[in-house]
């Protein structure tokens, strides 16, 4: 499935913003065959301000002005935050089978140590999806306090997205965005995940469980971290979903020490996400199945000329699994790749063939 996200934000005034947020992400709901209702959760400091916010700016990538976003609820947290929740409905008449991206820009982002200049650039979060299918997007569980960890002990935090008709979800890392409502997100420049600040422990995302997991942070300090939660259903990923957050590690007082793990940097989805585009090569073609599988996958390649090839399956961590090459030169090559005790998640398969690289996402049930 073809899935392109073409940003043509119309600029519009952002209504200031009197609190600093911590995270949000928003999710997507069909409530008719064209119209959808658009819900942002936010997690703000929790203030005497903060009830000022009673409205926010939706942006849309189908070139129409932002939209306003009602508060439709206000929940006190534990740990001194407040958790809004924003909606308003938007029709996509004549969008077809195309794919749609909300997001929202705002002012006041909350300091981190690990996004330059935070303070000075807006908190941006964006949820892109298909408009060829009825669908609601997932759900993240519900944070019921601030997110915060101790130095030098193990950080877990449950970030699992859950879907309301059953679709598989994805969880990975994504880099920290910022943008506005005229040109879309993009990484902010020089992020760096947490683990990288002092260069030890892990900081990971499980792509089943949505548990992440920071082993161990050895430094006091705001962190920014995104994960993003991919939606797929019958072999197609259907959305996207960004959830940008901060975790607050404080001064483990008194407390034991516990055993840093050594350096890993995080791997951000970046490898197998970003939506696909089809390869525009008239000589050769590659196609990985069925997508989701019960067992192993089949690869098919078919070429103009002869030829040989290399299969690799690679995990969400990007650590090779297996590997396959072809030693007899054909136009058409059938392979099937991946042990039969293979974990559940989703895979890239990379095909090379004649100095080019070919990749295909697959997800194992």
């Amino acid at each position: 499935m073809k899935m392109i996200t073409t940003f043509l934000f119309v600029l519009s005034a952002v209504p200031a913003f009197s609190t600093h947020i911590l995270g949000g992400y928003i999710q997507v709901r069909n409530v008719s065959p064209a119209t959808y209702e658009i819900i942002v959760r936010l997690y703000l400091e929790r203030s005497g301000t903060s009830q000022q916010e009673i409205s926010i700016p939706v942006c849309f990538d189908d070139g129409s002005e932002p939209v306003t976003a009602a508060r439709s609820s206000s929940l006190a947290l534990e740990g001194g935050i407040l958790l809004n929740e924003y909606r308003t409905t938007r029709s996509f008449n004549g969008s077809g089978s195309g794919n749609r991206t909300v997001a929202v820009s705002i002012p006041n982002r909350t300091d981190s140590r690990n996004v330059p200049s935070a303070l000075s650039i807006p908190f941006y979060i964006q949820t892109t999806f298909t408009t060829a299918q009825i669908n609601t997007t997932p759900v993240f569980e519900d944070l019921d306090n601030r997110l915060t960890g101790l130095a030098n002990q193990k950080v877990e935090y449950n970030f699992l997205a859950k879907d309301s008709e059953g679709d598989s979800v994805v969880h990975y890392l994504v880099r920290v965005q910022s943008g506005g409502c005229d040109q879309g997100g993009q990484p902010v420049a020089g992020y760096t995940f947490p683990n990288d600040v002092t260069r030890r422990g892990v900081f990971s995302v499980g792509p089943q469980t949505g548990q992440l997991v920071w082993n161990a942070p050895t430094e006091t300090g705001n962190y920014g971290f995104a994960v993003a939660a991919e939606e797929w259903r019958n072999g197609q990923r259907i959305s996207e979903t960004v959830f940008d957050m901060i975790a607050l590690i404080v001064d483990n007082a008194g407390g034991t020490p516990g055993t840093i793990p050594p350096y890993e940097p995080a791997l951000p989805g970046g490898l197998l996400t970003g939506w696909e585009e089809p390869s525009n090569d008239p000589d050769i073609t590659v196609a990985a199945y069925p997508s989701p599988s019960p067992n192993r996958f089949l690869v098919k390649l078919k070429s103009r000329k002869p030829t040989t090839a290399t299969f690799q399956l690679l995990d969400n961590q990007g650590r090779l699994i297996q590997e396959v090459t072809t030693r007899k030169a054909s136009q058409e090559i059938e392979e099937r790749i991946g042990p039969e005790k293979l974990a559940p998640g989703l895979y890239l398969i990379r095909t090379s063939v004649r100095g080019r690289v070919y990749t295909s996402k697959v997800l194992k049930q």
